[in-house]
C-alpha cells in the first residue's frame, strides 16, 4: 500500500493556505554514507603528541590514582581518557563516543578508551586519596609544560584565588546545598595565574560554604603548584577580593614570601578611613589608570593598621553615573573602592597597585568562565562529591593542556582564543584517516585554510621533549 505524501497541517490551522513547494529551497541533496575511517576530532593528532610528551598516564600510575586487577584499565588511562573528551568538547561520560569511532582510535593508537561504565566508576569510586594524586599529577604535568617552555616571563606572578558557584540539578548530589543566590551547588575554590589564565589548583566545596572558608590553605595550594625549579624568577602576588580580608590570607601570603592586595570590606574603620580621605582637602587624588581614568576616577591613599601590621590602604572613587542606583557608601556622587596591601610605595604607587588589583576581572574571570563553557566545569556528573571534585580537575587539566598547546604550537592569533574557536578551527576538524607502507595518513580537506599552520604545529609538538 503507497504511503500518503500529502502534506497536512495540525487540527485547527486548516485557515492557513499553503504551497505545493516552498518560494525558495536549498537544494536537495542525495544523503549517504560513502566514505569510511573518518575522524570527527582531528585534533586528536596535535594534542595526543602533546599529552605522550607530557606522560600523564605514567604518572598517574606511578602516583597510584587507582589500583587495578590484571587487564583492566589504570588511573592513568581514566584520566587521560577523560582530559580527551573534555578538549573534543564533550561535557557528560557518556561524551566519550566522541572518541569512539575506529578512525579516532587509530590515531589514539595504544591508549585504551575506557567504557561509560569504567569511567563512571573510575569517578564514582573517587575518594580524598585519589583526588588528592590527581591533583598531584595535574601539578607535575604544570611542572613539566612549563619546562616545555609556557611558563610566565620572569617578573610578577599574580595568585588569583577565587569561589565560584556550580548548579547541580537532580537528587542526592553530595554537598549540592542552597548557596547565597537561592539555588543549590557547589561553590569550588579555583587558583588562576592571572598572568597567563592556567589553572594552579581545584578545591570542591559544598554550596554553603563561606567563600573566605580555607581560603589561605588554597592560597598555600595554590604557592605549592608553581614549580620550585624556577619559583626564584617570580615576585609572587597574592590578589583577592574581600573573602581574602582576614588574617589567615595574610599569613599564608607572607609565608610564601608574595606581596599581597586585597579587597576592603566595607567595615566601620575602613568607612572611616574612606570618609576622611575624602573630606580632606590635604589629600592628593590622582587620576586611575585605564578605562576608569577616562571616566574621571581618581586613587587616593593612607596608612591603616589591619590584623596586627600595619599596611597601605588605596581608595578609589568613581564618579557615580547619572541614573545609576543609589549606594549607602556614596558620598557626594562619588562611589568608593578600597583595597589594602602589604607592598611599600618604592615598589609601586597607588595607581599602580589599584589598577593591578583591578585586573582580576580580567584573565582570572575570564579563565572561570572558560572553563565553565569550554571544559565542562559547570557540571556535576555524579552523586559522589569527590567524584564530581576530581572531574573538576579533569576540566581544569583540560583546559591547561589547551591554554600549552596555543602557546607551544599555535599561531600567535590563537594565542587567547576561546575553546570555541579552538575547536573549530584546529580540534573538531573532521579528516579522514588511511594507511600507506604500514604509515597512519591524516588527509585534512582540501578547503580547511589552517592546513599549513595544522602541519607546523603538530611539528613543533613533535620536537618537544618527553618525560619519563
Amino acid at each position: 500500500m503507497k504511503a500518503n505524501t500529502t502534506p497536512t497541517v495540525a487540527p485547527g490551522f486548516d485557515n492557513l493556505s499553503l504551497a505545493a513547494r516552498p518560494r525558495w529551497s536549498v537544494p536537495s541533496p542525495v544523503v549517504r554514507a560513502s566514505e569510511d575511517s573518518v575522524t570527527p576530532v582531528a585534533g586528536v593528532a596535535l594534542w595526543g603528541p602533546l599529552l605522550d610528551r607530557l606522560n600523564v598516564v605514567d604518572e598517574a600510575d606511578r602516583r597510584g590514582v587507582r589500583d587495578i586487577g590484571p587487564g583492566g584499565y589504570s588511573g592513568g588511562d581514566c584520566y587521560r581518557a577523560l582530559v580527551e573528551i573534555l578538549l573534543a568538547g564533550g561535557e557528560f561520560i557518556s561524551d566519550r563516543a566522541l572518541l569512539a569511532d575506529d578512525a579516532t582510535q587509530s590515531l589514539r593508537g595504544v591508549h585504551a578508551l575506557p567504557s561509560h561504565p569504567t569511567m563512571w566508576r573510575f569517578l564514582a569510586g573517587a575518594n580524598l586519596g585519589r583526588v588528592v594524586k590527581m591533583a598531584a599529577t595535574s601539578r607535575e604535568m604544570t611542572r613539566r609544560a612549563w619546562a616545555m617552555g609556557t611558563a610566565p616571563k620572569p617578573g610578577i606572578l599574580t595568585i588569583d584565588p577565587d569561589a565560584t558557584i556550580v548548579r547541580t540539578f537532580g537528587k542526592d548530589k553530595e554537598g549540592a546545598t542552597h548557596t547565597y543566590r537561592g539555588q543549590p551547588g557547589l561553590q569550588p575554590f579555583v587558583g588562576v595565574v592571572g598572568e597567563t589564565g592556567e589553572v594552579l589548583a581545584v578545591r570542591e566545596r559544598a554550596g554553603n560554604r563561606n567563600a573566605s572558608r580555607r581560603l589561605g590553605s588554597f592560597v598555600t595550594e595554590c604557592v605549592d603548584a608553581i614549580p620550585a625549579e624556577v619559583r626564584g624568577n617570580y615576585q609572587l602576588w597574592v590578589r583577592s577580593d574581600s573573602a581574602g580580608f582576614q588574617q589567615e590570607v595574610i599569613e599564608a601570603a607572607e609565608s610564601a614570601a608574595a606581596v599581597w592586595s586585597v579587597t576592603a570590606k566595607q567595615i566601620p574603620y575602613v568607612k572611616q578611613v574612606i570618609y576622611d580621605l575624602h573630606t580632606d582637602p590635604q589629600t592628593v587624588w590622582e587620576r586611575a589608570e585605564g578605562p576608569e581614568g577616562k571616566v574621571g576616577s581618581e586613587v587616593a591613599q593612607a596608612s591603616l593598621a589591619f590584623v596586627g601590621r600595619p599596611v597601605r590602604i588605596i581608595v578609589r572613587r568613581q564618579p557615580k553615573d547619572p541614573g545609576a542606583q543609589l549606594s549607602l557608601n556614596d558620598l557626594d556622587g562619588y562611589r568608593f573602592h578600597a583595597i589594602v596591601t602589604n607592598i611599600p610605595e618604592w615598589l609601586g604607587s597607588a595607581v599602580d597597585v589599584e589598577a593591578h588589583h583591578r585586573g582580576r576581572a580580567g584573565i582570572p574571570e575570564d579563565t572561570i568562565k572558560t572553563l565553565k563553557h569550554d571544559f565542562g566545569f559547570r557540571h556535576v556528573p555524579l552523586e559522589n562529591f569527590f567524584g564530581n571534585w576530581a572531574w573538576h580537575l579533569a576540566c581544569a587539566l583540560a583546559h591547561n593542556v589547551a591554554l600549552w598547546l596555543k602557546v607551544l604550537a599555535l599561531p600567535r592569533t590563537f594565542r587567547f582564543c576561546h575553546g570555541k574557536r579552538l575547536r573549530l578551527s584546529f580540534l573538531n576538524l573532521a579528516a579522514r584517516v588511511t594507511t600507506s607502507g604500514r604509515r597512519l595518513i591524516l588527509n585534512l580537506p582540501r578547503a580547511y585554510r589552517f592546513t599549513h599552520a595544522f602541519i607546523e604545529a603538530l611539528t613543533r609538538i613533535r620536537q618537544l621533549p618527553a618525560f619519563t
